[in-house]
């Protein structure tokens, strides 16, 4: 959904809540016709309890405040909605930092990179093509388990061949001194390019052709 579309969503709640108005407004002259109507035609000797009548007056009062407040919440929100809108803008043309197996090569270099965990012993990386096929070991990968470490590889294949700039994918394997498996974390820069809002929420358009939401940015340069 785009902002368009979120805000299209926040006019029909502003919508309702006013059509709330309406029909209460309509309510309360009805109540006080009928109440006009008692008052003028009860019997003088046995007059009514007005007890009841203040009661469902204050009930309407109650609800009245209620859809008021409901409104004003609404317009308040698409005032937030309006500045997180226009404060994720200025992410346009920067380089963010994301959690991505996906990642890029470009005249040998790539914007891969990972970060062991703690106990790893030995770290092992695959690069995989489009089409999930290892065109790429690295074994014994450089472990510094904290910090990031780009990823040492040449944008050769095993046959020392340059490979074509474009998207690929990084596999990491890591393991203790005990031999367990252990989960290490990849990451790749990337340029945002373009920013949507959509129900409360910036999402950004990177050059990598992925979207994501402003949760998912690590750092940002």
């Amino acid at each position: 959904m785009d902002a368009v579309a979120s805000n299209s969503l926040l006019n029909t709640s502003a919508t309702n809540s006013a059509s709330s108005l309406s029909s209460l407004s309509e309510d309360y002259e009805r109540f006080l016709t009928l109440l006009t109507a008692q008052i003028q035609y009860q019997d003088p000797l046995e007059p009514m309890d007005s007890t009841q009548f203040v009661t469902q007056l204050a009930q309407l009062s109650q609800v009245e405040q209620a859809v008021a407040t409901n409104d004003n919440l609404e317009k308040l929100g698409t005032s937030i909605g309006s500045l997180v809108s226009v404060s994720g803008a200025d992410m346009i043309g920067r380089d963010v930092t994301i959690a991505s197996a996906q990642f890029g090569l470009e005249n040998g270099v790539t914007d891969a990179s990972y970060r062991a965990p703690e106990g790893t012993t030995k770290l092992t990386a695959q690069i995989l093509d489009e089409n999930g096929t290892v065109i790429r070991t690295l074994s014994d990968l450089p472990i510094d388990t904290t910090k990031v470490v780009p990823l040492p590889w040449d944008g050769k294949d095993e046959s020392g061949a340059s490979l074509l700039d474009g998207e690929y994918v990084l596999s990491l394997s890591a393991t203790d001194a005990e031999d367990n498996a252990l989960q290490p974390s990849v990451f790749r820069k990337a340029r945002v390019e373009e920013v949507l809002f959509s129900e409360g929420v910036n999402y950004f358009n990177l050059d990598s052709g992925q979207q994501i939401e402003a949760d998912d940015i690590l750092s940002a340069s």
